[in-house]
C-alpha cells in the first residue's frame, strides 16, 4: 500500500490525518501476511498493523518506510502475536525525515518462551547537511544525493515492492523531500 495524501502547507494547515490499524490472522498451517506499506503524505500518520500467528509454522512480515517533512508527524510500531508452533515473523520499519517533521517507532518485544530466537532492530534518521556537504564534496547534487540515501536507506522494503511499483515509489519518495533540505 502506498499513501500519499495531503500534508497541508509548510506549516501543516488543511492537513488529513492518516490512522492504520491493519489486522490479520494466520490461522491455518504455513500460512503467511505479508504487508508493504510506504507513506509519504499525511500530515500525521498512526501506524499500528497487527498479525495473529495461530497456525503452525505461519509467517508474518510487514517492511514500511515512512517519508516525513515539513511539520509532519509519524508514530509507528507492529504487533506479531506468536500463536502457534514454529512460527516466525519479520519486522521492517524505516523513517526518513526531513526538514522539522518527527518520527516515532515503539518497539516492544516480549518473549515467553526461552526457546525463541529473536533478533531486533529499529533505525531512524534524518537527512541532515553534513550528509549532503559530503555528497557534494564529490560533485553529486544535493537532490541526488538525497535519492542515493533514500534509496539505500530503505532498499530492505523497496525489494520487497513488485517489479512495477519500484521505480515509481522512488520517485514519489525522492520527489517528497525536493527543496527540504540544502
Amino acid at each position: 500500500m502506498v499513501q500519499d495524501s495531503c500534508a497541508g502547507d509548510d506549516e501543516g494547515k488543511g492537513e488529513v490525518h492518516n490512522f492504520v490499524a491493519k489486522r490479520g490472522v494466520c490461522a491455518g498451517a504455513r500460512s503467511k501476511i505479508s504487508w508493504i506499506q510506504l507513506e509519504t503524505g499525511s500530515a500525521i500518520t498512526w501506524k499500528y498493523p497487527s498479525v495473529v500467528l495461530k497456525g503452525d509454522d505461519s509467517v508474518g512480515e510487514f517492511y514500511s518506510v515512512a517519508l516525513t517533512k515539513n511539520h509532519q508527524q509519524a508514530d509507528m510500531g507492529t504487533n506479531m502475536i506468536h500463536k502457534g508452533k514454529n512460527t516466525r515473523s519479520r519486522i521492517v520499519s524505516k523513517g526518513i525525515l526531513a526538514g522539522n517533521s518527527r518520527n516515532c517507532y515503539r518497539g516492544l518485544v516480549q518473549v515467553k518462551n526461552r526457546k525463541a530466537n529473536i533478533e531486533h532492530e529499529a533505525s531512524i534518521s534524518k537527512i541532515g547537511d553534513d550528509q549532503l556537504f559530503y555528497f557534494e564534496q564529490r560533485g553529486i547534487e544535493s537532490e541526488k544525493a538525497m535519492a542515493a540515501m533514500i534509496s539505500g536507506f530503505g532498499r530492505v522494503v523497496f525489494n520487497e515492492l513488485p517489479d512495477e511499483f519500484c521505480t515509481e515509489v522512488k520517485q514519489l519518495m525522492n520527489s517528497k523531500v525536493e527543496g527540504s533540505v540544502g
